[in-house]
Order: structure tokens, then C-alpha cells, then sequence
């Protein structure tokens, strides 16, 4: 294990990445203010290497039909848990991929029952998906049980503690969505709506999924925070529901006003019948990756900080993540606008340079070494951590 000492210069001389600071005295002689450090976060992939693992991932998932998935996001994560730096100790990951290919085969005999019932009967495909909601959070966590105990940091095991009940209460205002197809007309696919109640059937059912969407969002990353562990030490997250409706409101808000301001100089090109092939060929497509990157980058970053930002390990030690909305989204524009102009060959290069950014964002802060925190949060777990074989390991992440 790597010895990390405290990093004394100057106070205006900037940090190296993954180095640690002591806060100098200002003279006060306040002691606790001096012992803080702060670790920051590095990403070391780079895009040749990760390209041979991802072109070797895909080959092999396409002639297997995608059986061969499971193995290959198994190889993906350990390349990204290695690359992944702080304090000068990458993280590991351990997944099982036969885990995995149940979590796959789970949540494909989901769809395919979903799909020939909603289009035979599809009040039958909608109780299908009520119950499919209902046994959702004992799936969601023995998902996180899974992807925590299955990563570790310097040899010691994440986490997770989680029960069905949590889980349920923070996911139990989607289940008004199925209730109300249920309790609602049916209006089949191509069939306009001939009466009030059957146009209340089209609308009133995904009322409460955008209600709820950011209650639904910050009580799932709140509940998988509290409940996970590094070792002995305990996470927290003092989350609030709150700011994630100012996100999304303003999210909506801002692809209205691109889709309008697209629309707008649309009509205005389309008065001329030379500009038409240039207007769908190289505009519209165009406009549509700047308005999705900018509002996919905008909610990204502002619910990673809020979530980061709101949690702590331990009591002692917070993370803090400063992500640029507008840097992330022009990141997530250009990543697009290359995956598209390279047929989808330039996939490796725009997730590590995302990777690589979200990682210079965030760092810890620790009010003592990170050396004796460390210590102490392994000394009460024994060497082979959970029990892994007595649960039933899943992972239904993609």
C-alpha cells in the first residue's frame, strides 16, 4: 500500500494531481483547521488502449448475439475502476459476469412478456409492468449489494445494506403510471381519441412520472448512498428533493426554448427549396445534438454535484465534485458530433475524454490523513468482507 504524506509548499503553489494538501495556519492556532487534506481524483486511460478493449467487446458481443456482453462489461469496468487514481491507489472491480447474464436474461424475459401482452392485451402488458414495479426494488437492490461488494479501494470491499422497503418508497410514486392506465380507457396505437376520458387516458397516465421524475431520481441516489459502506465506515447524504426539481424545471425549460429556436430558423429555411438539402441533411441533425447535448450535460453535472457535494464517508471525509454544466455539455456535443462523423469508431475516445473530466472534478476532503482512516475502517472487517454466496447476486445495470 502506498504511503501518502501531506504535501507542504506554498500557499499559491498549485496542486498535482492526486496529491494532497495541508491548509496552512493562519495564525489563529486553531489546530482542526490545519489537519484537513484533499485528495484529488485522476483518471489515467487513454484512448488507444481502451479502444482495443471495446472493439474486441463489441466483435465478440455480435457474433455471440449478445451473450458475450456480461463478459464484456466486466472487462470495461475493471479498465475504468484501474484508471481510476486517488491518493495514489486505483480502485479494482471483481464482477461476476455470470451475475450479470441473469441480471440480462432477467430484464430481457421482462420485455418480451411485456411486449406480446401489450400487443395482444395490453391492459395485461400494463399488469405485467405493475408487477414488474412491485419486485423492482428487490432486484434494484441486489443490484447495488452486487456492484458495491463486487468493487473495492486498496483491498477493501464496498458495501451495501439496503432493504425491499427503502427501495419501494423511493420508487412508489411511478407506480401510479401503471394504476392509471389500469383504471383508464384503453386507446389503441393509430386510433384518435373519440371522448374526454379516452384523451385523459392518453395524457393523465405519464402526469405522475414527470411529477415525480426528480423525487424518484434524488431518493434513489440518496437511498443507494446511505446505505453503502467502505469497509466500517458509513456513507451519508443529506440530499435534498428540492434543488433536483429546479434542475429539471430549468432543463425543460431549456430544451423548449432549442427545440423553438431550431423550429424557428427551420420555417425560415424552409421558404427556400435550394437550402432544403443542407437543412436535413446537416441542420436538423445538427441542432438536435446541441440542444440534447447542452440539456443532457446541464442535468448531469448539477446532480452529480448536488449528490456528491451532500454526501460524506465515514463522518469525517466529504466529497466534492465542481462540474461545468457548459463544459460537460460542449464535451457531450463534440463527443456526438465525432461518434457520428466516424460511423461510431470514435466511441473509445469520447468516453475517456468524459472519464477523464469527471474524475479532475472531483476530490476528497478528509479532516485527518487519509492513512489512519483507512486503518481504522478496516480493522473491524475480516478479510473475505460479506458473505457473497448468501445472497442472490444480480446486476441489472447495463
Amino acid at each position: 500500500m502506498a504511503v501518502v504524506r501531506p504535501y507542504v509548499g506554498t500557499p499559491d503553489e498549485p496542486l498535482a494531481p492526486g496529491t494532497e494538501s495541508a491548509p496552512h495556519d493562519s495564525g489563529t492556532g486553531d489546530l482542526a483547521a490545519v489537519a484537513s487534506h484533499v485528495y484529488s481524483f485522476t483518471f489515467t486511460g487513454r484512448a488507444g488502449e481502451y479502444f482495443r478493449v471495446w472493439i474486441v467487446n463489441l466483435f465478440l458481443s455480435v457474433i455471440t448475439l449478445g451473450l458475450y456482453s456480461p463478459w464484456a462489461k466486466v472487462r470495461k469496468k475493471r479498465y475504468f475502476y484501474g484508471n481510476t487514481w486517488v491518493a495514489e491507489a486505483n480502485f479494482d472491480y471483481h464482477g461476476d459476469p455470470v451475475a450479470i447474464l441473469k441480471g440480462r436474461i432477467v430484464a430481457v424475459l421482462a420485455l418480451v412478456a411485456y411486449n406480446v401482452a401489450g400487443h395482444y392485451l395490453p391492459k395485461l402488458g400494463t399488469f405485467i409492468v405493475l408487477l414488474l414495479m412491485i419486485g423492482a426494488p428487490w432486484l434494484i437492490v441486489r443490484s447495488m449489494k452486487f456492484n458495491a461488494i463486487y468493487s473495492s479501494y486498496r483491498n477493501l470491499r464496498f458495501h451495501f445494506h439496503g432493504g425491499y422497503a427503502e427501495g419501494f418508497r423511493a420508487i412508489a410514486p411511478f407506480l401510479l403510471w401503471p394504476l392509471l392506465v389500469l383504471a383508464l380507457p384503453t386507446v389503441r396505437p393509430g386510433e384518435a381519441p373519440g371522448n374526454p376520458s379516452e384523451w385523459a387516458a392518453l395524457f393523465l397516465p405519464s402526469l405522475p412520472v414527470v411529477l415525480f421524475y426528480p423525487y424518484v431520481v434524488g431518493a434513489i441516489k440518496r437511498f443507494q448512498v446511505r446505505r453503502s459502506a467502505y469497509g466500517s465506515a458509513p456513507l451519508d447524504c443529506t440530499l435534498r428533493i428540492r434543488p433536483l426539481y429546479g434542475i429539471y424545471f430549468f432543463a425543460g425549460l431549456l430544451m423548449t426554448v432549442g427545440v423553438m429556436a431550431a423550429s424557428i430558423v427551420i420555417s425560415a429555411l424552409a421558404a427556400f427549396p435550394a437550402a432544403m438539402p443542407v437543412l436535413m441533411t446537416v441542420f436538423i441533425p445538427f441542432a438536435y445534438l446541441l440542444v440534447a447535448a447542452l440539456v443532457f450535460g446541464y442535468t448531469r453535472s448539477r446532480v452529480a454535484n448536488l449528490t456528491f457535494n451532500s454526501s460524506t464517508l465515514g463522518g469525517g471525509t466529504r466529497f466534492v465534485s465542481t462540474l461545468s454544466a457548459r463544459k460537460l455539455g460542449w464535451i457531450y456535443f463534440v463527443n456526438l458530433l465525432a461518434i457520428v462523423a466516424s460511423c461510431g469508431l470514435l466511441v473509445p475516445w469520447a468516453v475517456i475524454r468524459t472519464a477523464a473530466y469527471r474524475a479532475s472534478c472531483l476530490r476528497l476532503e478528509c479532516e485527518g490523513d487519509l492513512e489512519g482512516f483507512l486503518s481504522d475502517v478496516a480493522k473491524p472487517v475480516g478479510a473475505t468482507g460479506e458473505q457473497m454466496g448468501e445472497f442472490f447476486d444480480v446486476d441489472l445495470s447495463l
